[in-house]
């Protein structure tokens, strides 16, 4: 739907004075916009596609040498400790070799918590198993108090 502009022209508002010499006139529409979310998506999905990823058992850094990670099948596995999929997180250090030195540093890196990119799939497994025991606790209280005094 176009959307209206009032422009002065020799055309009027039928019984408006106070508009009076001004038009409404139509205007095109401003092409549309992806969805920033959808922009994000895309854009995320690009960066994962040429991130790097390393191992966090051994060190060792996918190459891509079978195409990109996220299209290797789960049951992909480490060919240094056969650590499966799951276990290899986008990497943000400098890449290198393969050899037993350069994964040792990696590793040692990452068991310090150095290196590791910002996924943005953070585990909250823990929190929320937290919240649950929480909740679990605080029911068995209020009916347990409840029942006492009633």
């Amino acid at each position: 739907m176009p959307a209206l502009v009032a422009t002065p022209s020799s055309a009027r508002l039928a019984g408006s004075k106070r508009f009076a010499g001004t038009a409404v006139q139509a205007r095109p529409a401003l092409p549309l916009r992806a969805p920033r979310a959808a922009v994000q998506t895309v854009a995320a999905r690009a960066a994962t596609s040429k991130a790097t990823y390393i191992c966090v058992d051994c060190g060792y850094l996918y190459d891509g040498s079978e195409g990109p990670f996220d299209k290797l099948p789960s049951s992909y596995r480490c060919p240094v400790c056969s650590a499966p999929k799951r276990r290899f997180k986008p990497y943000a250090g400098a890449t290198g070799r393969n050899d037993s030195k350069s994964m040792n540093a990696r590793f040692e890196k990452v068991q310090r918590g150095e290196g590791l990119a910002a996924s943005g799939k953070a585990d909250n497994s823990s929190l929320a198993a937290g919240v649950v025991a929480g909740a679990v606790i605080l029911g068995g209280l209020y009916f347990a108090l409840s029942s006492y005094y009633n």
